[in-house]
């Protein structure tokens, strides 16, 4: 993707310069506003939870070969769970905990969570800088920073490597929509067992690449025995089996030793209580299920028809019941998306649609590739709503008993695949020889809702405290 023209590309560097600086101000100022707060308040039972692994995985890292080598080797990979907590924060935070000094160590900890997602947003910033007109990029690196990562600094948790390793997940999905090359796959693989080390939300994701990528393939076979005319696509129909071969291999390769320890814990590989309680109508109700349940033992003495399963619950509830669960789930998530992001992705998803039908319709028939939208845009998109409908209903039906904190992680992606959306129209119709007025007006919109999105974490940061 070519970067947007611009005729004065020095002072376009200069004032993305100062907007990037003046956000990154705000966001160090804002995540130490947090990191104070959260010192003066007790842990919660996610953050113990992560405590007491931290402290158990430390012992992996000073391994004892005298007696064995392969055993303490194995040891050293993150694995350890206990059933509600992922191995990998715990993995990263034991590097640089001290026990005999938690306070500092949690203070240094959240310190090293601002940087690392510093450092991810400045990336960001100049990657989308590089190919997106500067309201694009500036409001990418806000809505990322402000909405999504900013609420994740200041809890011990994996919420943070999570948000980063399901954005690289995201992106090498749709990479791998476009132009489906081997290695693409290889790192949907990897960073998606990374995000599941993280938080074990990622499956959602993984599973609707694999129908969509899989929907496509099918196409491709149609479209090679039916139409030998298709025309330019850069997406291979014969690496989708192998690719996912790789797919797989690379998620083992990672998550591996974590599922064997849950199986031999729980007996289960895939096991987590979060997969269990959701079929539980209370959040205390699903506290006691799981104190009453720590082990494979008292997993497996539980009667079948007492089991937390889809098939018992649906069973044990009225078609009204589950519907209105998941009513009241839905007007609780919009209540939370107010003023967290939901306004511009609703916004982007308006102004994407409007730019996509005046392209097609108050434009001239497009003449050459250049002028078309890309040739995988049906799959691009079918991707992205399914997606988002997975999630959404998931955190909608699992909010009666889980925090779903998950679902601001879709916020950075959404608005980066909107306006990755927008650009790409807004560049075809201007090919096609579409008014200034479109670009003027795109921009003009654009500036209003970074404005807007700056302006609200202004408000809370200074005339609220």
């Amino acid at each position: 993707m070519a970067a947007a023209p611009s005729p004065h590309p020095w002072l376009r560097r200069i004032l993305f310069v100062l907007l990037m600086g003046a956000m990154a101000w705000g966001y160090v100022y804002l995540a130490d506003q947090h990191i104070r707060l959260s010192a003066d308040r007790e842990l919660s039972l996610v953050e113990n939870r992560h405590v007491d692994l931290t402290l158990a995985t430390q012992k992996d890292l000073r391994p004892e070969f005298t007696r064995s080598f392969s055993e303490p080797l194995k040891k050293l990979a993150p694995h350890r769970t206990d059933g509600l907590v992922q191995p990998l924060w715990p993995w990263v935070a034991a590097w640089m905990l001290d026990e005999n000094d938690l306070p500092g160590s949690f203070f240094k900890l959240a310190w090293f969570r601002v940087g690392l997602t510093l450092g991810c947003l400045v990336m960001m910033g100049l990657v989308c800088g590089r190919h997106f007109r500067l309201p694009s990029a500036l409001l990418v690196v806000a809505v990322t920073g402000f909405h999504g990562l900013l609420g994740t600094v200041a809890v011990y948790s994996g919420g943070t490597l999570f948000h980063l390793f399901f954005l690289l997940t995201w992106l090498s999905c749709l990479y791998a929509l476009q132009r489906n090359s081997l290695w693409v796959y290889g790192l949907i693989g990897i960073f998606g067992a990374l995000a599941y080390l993280s938080v074990p939300r990622i499956l959602p994701l993984v599973a609707v690449f694999v129908i969509v990528s899989t929907l496509r393939a099918v196409w491709g076979w149609v479209v090679a025995h039916w139409c030998p005319h298709e025309g330019t696509t850069l997406w291979v129909r014969r690496n989708h089996v192998f690719g996912l071969l790789l797919l797989v291999t690379g998620a083992g390769f990672i998550a591996g030793p974590r599922l064997s320890q849950a199986h031999l814990q729980f007996g289960d590989p895939a096991f987590h209580y979060s997969d269990q309680i959701r079929w539980l109508d209370a959040r205390e109700e699903a506290l006691a299920w799981i104190e009453a349940h720590p082990d494979k033992a008292s997993l497996e003495s539980v009667p079948a028809l007492e089991r937390l399963t889809a098939q018992n619950y649906f069973h044990s509830h009225t078609p009204q019941e589950i519907r209105q669960r998941l009513l009241a789930g839905m007007a609780t998530l919009t209540s939370r998306l107010h003023g967290r992001g939901g306004e511009v992705v609703s916004i982007l998803l308006v102004l994407m649609a409007a730019f996509t039908l005046t392209c097609r319709f108050a434009t001239p028939k497009a003449c050459h590739a250049w002028e078309r939208l890309h040739p995988e845009t049906v799959p691009t998109v079918l991707f992205l709503i399914l997606a988002t409908l997975a999630y959404g209903v998931i955190a909608a039906w699992d909010i009666a008993v889980l925090p779903a904190n998950y679902l601001h992680a879709l916020t950075g992606p959404l608005t980066l695949s909107l306006l990755w959306g927008c650009e790409s129209v807004l560049r075809r119709a201007q090919r096609r020889g579409a008014s200034r007025l479109l670009e003027r007006g795109y921009q003009t919109v654009l500036w209003l809702l970074l404005a807007m999105t700056l302006l609200q974490f202004w408000y809370s940061a200074f005339v609220t405290a």
